[in-house]
């Protein structure tokens, strides 16, 4: 299970990930999920709704322990890929790289998560990109897929422009146009040559990044700063 103060588990492509996630709730399975919990590997519009949440009044937003641009979820910039390791601040700029505060300490490690206490999700702002299910029109390129699986485990986009990018139309609730370049982070479009989504963003990226970044990129190449996050539902 996703722990803190451990290094995250990268450089595996996102058709091994996705099988891995499906067989957590087989019969035996170490985790005592039974049968009827779908495990899986979360979707771009999953992503959405723990972003959301964030800036809502249940999340940091209404967290009266900050304020102003202290509201944005702190990034981690463990040049280790640590888990849980927060900046202690939304400032994205220089190289001083490390894991300044732990996930535990009050107020400058709690501020990584999404709620600015320890009950919130984690590594949602940089320690690395994190595969999404999300592709661009069943384009099996930039992955090991042989095939596209069950339409419900994957979120299909099919034009390169977020105002039309669900047949023709926006695609509301996916984190998308709604929340481009919310606090001025990186975003882009998944589309033919860059079909598989990515969220977040690495410790060291030179732009911008936030619980907000999207970026279409090509998954099976296993890039050592890419990650995942499993979904139980």
């Amino acid at each position: 299970m996703i722990k803190p103060n451990v290094t995250s588990w990268r450089s595996i492509d996102l058709s091994n990930v996705f099988n891995i996630s499906l067989k957590m709730n087989d019969e035996g399975n170490r985790y005592g999920f039974s049968s009827d919990v779908d495990t899986h590997v979360m979707k771009n519009s999953e992503w959405a709704v723990v972003s959301y949440l964030s800036q809502s009044k249940y999340g940091k937003l209404g967290n009266n322990n900050f304020t102003g641009t202290e509201k944005k979820v702190y990034k981690n910039k463990s040049d280790r890929y640590i888990t849980g390791c927060s900046y202690g601040s939304p400032n994205d700029d220089g190289t001083d790289y490390g894991c300044k505060y732990q996930y535990d300490t009050n107020i400058n490690g709690t501020g990584a998560s999404t709620t600015g206490n320890i009950y919130g999700v984690y590594d949602m702002n940089g320690g690395s990109w994190e595969a999404v299910m999300a592709n661009y029109n069943d384009t099996l390129t930039g992955s090991s897929f042989n095939a596209m699986p069950d339409s419900k485990y994957y979120d299909k986009y099919t034009f390169p422009n977020v105002s039309f990018a669900c047949n023709m139309k926006e695609c509301l609730s996916h984190g998308l146009s709604e929340t481009k370049k919310w606090y001025n982070t990186v975003f882009s479009v998944v589309e033919q040559s860059f079909p598989w989504g990515l969220r977040s963003g690495p410790f060291n990226y030179r732009y911008s990044t936030s619980i907000f970044s999207f970026e279409g990129g090509n998954t099976s190449t296993a890039a050592i700063e890419s990650s995942f996050r499993l979904v139980i539902a």
